[in-house]
């Protein structure tokens, strides 16, 4: 078939907005959705709203073809998924919830329909796991093969988002799930952690002083909030839990499971610095089953970022982790 080219004949790109028109995932909220030159949302002025856009480009967050490293190749569906679940992550970062999406999708030229409807089911399958519109997008060709962009609307309490700032001398270090290894797998099928973000909340209402989702691995991320806080911390390197899979890399690359942890990134789980008390009370009523693992403490900002080593000894936290560069 040719560039969009549709099974059912005409004009590819019309057969494919109308399909995404009718099949486009609905919320409360949303008063005029695909098909205009606008989406208008009903939003409920008495709460907060959280903006965020990400995207996936292929080559850099995903593959659609075998490389020489044998890194794990995604479908369409995938990538879909993904480039949506990786900006729900961020609104689970803030403790909120999603709303409603636009996606701008750059699909490759002379590619056909089947890639693009195969995306837009992944994209509608992740908005349809948590309940949030699709509101409209954008469909044109690209070069340089398939990138995906999505703005997505959040909403939450009133002054009541989690942000970067707020951590305190004292604070409890909390992660959920297990890191490193994601790119064996779980970067292209993962939960965001919405739905832990919400039973947090839920449990300790104002527990939680600072939270970031760790995309650029455990080291970079916490010295990322560490520096929005004006603060230090120490994290213990036997609490850090461990993926299945960061131990089979560990055995393939001959990278400890240490830097795996801290330097592979794209594990969208959550790293939370909770008042002492919260902390307790959340372990003890968490009944949701993803694990959470005290990994350390937030000290003060004369501290820096240190790791204790299986020694027991405090050395200077390594610096690594994903860096994006031109």
């Amino acid at each position: 078939m040719t560039s969009l080219e549709s099974s059912e004949g005409g004009t590819g790109e019309l057969n494919l907005i109308r399909h995404f028109r009718v099949h486009a995932p609905k919320h409360p909220w949303l008063a005029v959705g695909p098909g205009q030159d606008c989406a208008i949302l009903n939003w409920a002025a008495e709460r907060d709203l959280a903006f965020k856009i990400d995207q996936v480009i292929e080559g850099t967050h995903f593959l659609l073809k075998p490389n020489s490293s044998g890194d794990t190749v995604a479908t369409p569906y995938q990538v879909g998924w993904k480039a949506m679940a990786k900006a729900c992550s961020d609104i689970a970062a803030c403790g909120f919830w999603p709303v409603a999406a636009t996606v701008a999708v750059n699909l490759p030229k002379n590619t056909d329909a089947q890639l693009a409807m195969e995306l837009h089911r992944g994209i509608c399958a992740c908005c349809e796991r948590f309940s949030f519109a699709l509101a409209g997008g954008d469909i044109s060709c690209s070069d340089n093969g398939l990138s995906v962009v999505v703005s997505l609307i959040g909403e939450g309490l009133k002054n009541g988002a989690w942000l970067r700032t707020g951590a305190k001398p004292g604070d409890i270090l909390i992660v959920t799930g297990s890191l490193g290894g994601s790119r064996m797998q779980k970067h292209l099928s993962f939960l965001p952690r919405l739905e832990e973000a919400r039973q947090i909340r839920s449990i300790i209402p104002n527990g939680v002083h600072a939270c970031i989702d760790i995309t650029d691995g455990l080291s970079r991320d916490l010295r990322h909030m560490c520096d929005e806080s004006g603060c230090g911390a120490t994290i213990f390197e036997k609490s850090i839990p461990h993926s299945a899979d960061s131990v089979k890399n560990a055995s393939i690359d001959g990278k400890t499971l240490l830097q795996h942890a801290l330097e592979d990134g794209e594990d969208f789980e959550l790293l939370l610095a909770i008042e002492p008390s919260a902390a307790q009370q959340l372990r003890t009523r968490h009944m949701h089953n993803v694990q959470l693992t005290i990994i350390g403490t937030v000290e003060g900002a004369d501290m820096g970022c240190g790791l204790v080593n299986q020694a027991g000894t405090r050395e200077p936290l390594p610096d690594l982790g994903y860096e994006h560069r031109t």
